[in-house]
């Protein structure tokens, strides 16, 4: 089952990936055992070996030559003896070595005879069959390396024979050059994080998307503890930095962020509430300690509680919701079973932000506004939509009801004073958060009355395009830009073949790309570029730079048109207008406060310039 899926944007992740990071811990330990030797107290330096004062050897006088002297050899009652003895000794292993080494000359003599037999023994023996002396007359034609390469029948094809698996010197290709290029993110590629659960194993799956050929494929994996329910990326790191991390809410009441560049990675970067380990890891601290001092005869071992503590503040309940704040990036919002709201600072995980006591059933939903960094929007089953500034807490908080249950929210990213909600009886309902107190929805609409709507999302590229998925197995295309005060209209579905739907994601870097997932094993990924309805739809949307979709200004393809644009610039004119007209009177006094003097002349000698046409259109008149 996938659960959650979320999208890396372009250029956030590292192109070349670490195998293994040791966390702060790890590091601790480490230290720690270095300090006391582990395995040992540390080994005293040697000193030098006194060199014992041999006594000198008297010389021994004899008249017979050397090789007869056998007789002197005859007890070791004085030293002279031994002296004799030692000397007879290295002539009998001397006399040895030599036989040895004759021998060993000998047995490869023989092998080297028997090699050159089985040689003779496979080969021919006929001198006529002898074919080395035989010239060869065939005609070939030599291979042309560039002609094959574009043929398409070089070592580039999957049946290519293993000759052909040579680099450009001619020697054979390194598997380990192959392995970390299959490592390495390229410029094209387009990553995703999927919660993914198969029977009683749990994993975050980082998979590649190659838009330029197709390929699909799962780059690592992280092995989780409990069953994901829901994940949030963002790039700020416990430590500050700025890196590639993934939040992921489980059925436990932690909340572990990952970092996604590390291929092997054991331990979460940091936990955010859930149980407290800081006893266990103090224990196995001192049970290693412990066993690694041999000079210790205290060998008493620490044993953990049975029942573990929370953190002081932590989620009691399953994490069923997370939003990672875009403005201020070390910001995350958790909503939970256990019906509160907690915000988090990711460089502080050992403490909570603030906690939310404003819902009185599951909170199954929390969004931040992509804008206003205080902002936070949460939705919960007891059939409400609520409105936070969380900087003010549970003081100010606004809400609206639902017809059932709530199962998502989601901003409009061009129109950002808009939230949409949809509910498990398929109802898609939205506000505008100005006017919320009046609790009506700017439009709703039953967008699937018998699967229910799972997920919704905004192509955060192509204005007015919002896509829903629902258990029916179908994604359905919205077109949510309002004509004559109608409702969103329907614009395309299609059966993803991934079983029943649970979340649907666009990509941020990419207008025409949105991957879905649900109770089977597989993501499915649907490239709206072929879909020449959606093409002529929205196609003329499409936004190339996104930093002025807050003041209205989008800028559109090669398609968009001049009077489109110019109806952009005009609104966004009249809109400027408006604003300037109503606080003219705070903009005047705040200029005056702040003129200088050069600016006061300036404007002196514009009104009395002013003055002079008005006297001379007066006299022009007469």
């Amino acid at each position: 089952m996938i659960s959650a899926i979320e999208w890396i944007p372009e250029g956030v992740a590292d192109p070349n990936p670490k195998k293994y990071e040791f966390s702060a811990p790890e590091l601790e330990l480490i230290e720690m055992m270095e300090q006391q030797n582990f395995g040992g107290e540390k080994a005293a330096p040697k000193q030098p070996k006194q060199k014992k004062s041999k006594k000198p050897k008297e010389k021994i006088e004899h008249s017979l030559p050397a090789d007869l002297r056998m007789d002197e050899y005859s007890s070791d009652e004085d030293e002279n003896d031994a002296v004799q003895g030692t000397a007879v000794g290295n002539l009998l292993l001397d006399s040895t070595d030599m036989l040895e080494e004759e021998e060993q000359e000998q047995e490869e003599e023989g092998s080297k005879d028997h090699v050159d037999k089985d040689d003779n023994m496979d080969s021919d023996s006929d001198d006529d069959d002898d074919l080395n002396d035989v010239p060869d007359t065939r005609e070939y034609t030599p291979l042309d390396m560039e002609g094959l390469n574009n043929l398409g029948l070089s070592h580039v094809g999957t049946n290519a024979p293993a000759y052909m698996d040579m680099n450009e010197n001619g020697e054979e290709a390194d598997d380990d050059d192959s392995d970390i290029e299959d490592v390495l993110i390229q410029p094209g590629d387009a990553l995703f994080v999927v919660a993914k659960t198969e029977e009683d194993f749990a994993s975050l799956e980082v998979n590649v998307y190659e838009q330029t050929t197709g390929n699909l494929f799962v780059h690592h994996d992280i092995p989780l503890p409990n069953f994901p329910l829901c994940l949030a990326h963002g790039d700020i790191s416990p430590t500050g930095s700025a890196g590639n991390y993934c939040a992921v809410g489980t059925f436990g009441p932690g909340i572990e962020v990952w970092n996604l560049d590390v291929l092997n990675a054991l331990e979460p970067s940091c936990v955010l509430g859930g149980e407290d380990t800081s006893m266990a890891d103090e224990i196995m601290r001192h049970n290693m300690m412990q066993s690694s001092s041999r000079h210790n005869n205290n060998t008493t071992k620490l044993e953990p509680h049975d029942r573990p503590q929370l953190k002081p503040g932590s989620h009691t309940d399953a994490v069923m919701s997370l939003s990672w704040n875009k403005v201020h990036r070390q910001v995350i919002a958790s909503g939970s079973a256990d019906c509160t709201v907690k915000l988090w600072d990711v460089t502080q995980p050992d403490r909570t932000a603030g906690t939310l006591t404003h819902h009185k059933d599951k909170v199954q939903s929390v969004v931040w506004h992509p804008q206003e960094g205080t902002l936070l929007a949460t939705g919960s089953y007891d059939r409400t939509v609520a409105l936070v500034d969380a900087r003010e807490g549970n003081s100010n908080v606004r809400k609206v009801k639902l017809p059932a249950d709530c199962e998502v929210l989601a901003w409009d990213p061009f129109q950002p004073q808009l939230l949409t909600a949809a509910s498990e009886d398929g109802t898609i309902s939205c506000w505008d958060v100005r006017k919320f107190s009046n609790k009506t929805p700017l439009w709703s609409m039953v967008a699937n009355e018998y699967g229910g709507v799972s997920d919704i999302s905004y192509n955060p590229n192509v204005p007015g395009m919002m896509v829903s998925c629902s258990v029916d197995k179908t994604v359905v295309l919205w077109d949510t830009t309002l004509e004559n005060n109608k409702k969103p209209q329907a614009c395309g579905s299609k059966d993803m073949a991934v079983g029943k739907l649970y979340t649907v994601n666009f990509y941020p870097s990419s207008p025409w790309l949105l991957g879905c997932g649900g109770n089977g094993k597989e993501i499915a990924l649907w490239d709206l570029t072929r879909e020449t309805s959606i093409q002529k739809r929205f196609g003329h949307r499409s936004v190339v730079v996104n930093n002025n979709a807050a003041s209205g200004i989008v800028e559109g393809d090669e398609e968009t048109t001049k009077d489109e644009k110019q109806e952009a610039l005009d609104a966004m004119m009249i809109n400027n207008n408006n604003n300037k007209n109503d606080s003219q009177v705070g903009q005047n006094e705040q200029s005056t406060a702040t003129e200088t003097p050069f600016e006061k002349r300036k404007k002196n000698k514009k009104k009395k310039a002013g003055g002079k046409k008005k006297k001379a259109h007066k006299a022009g008149s007469r």
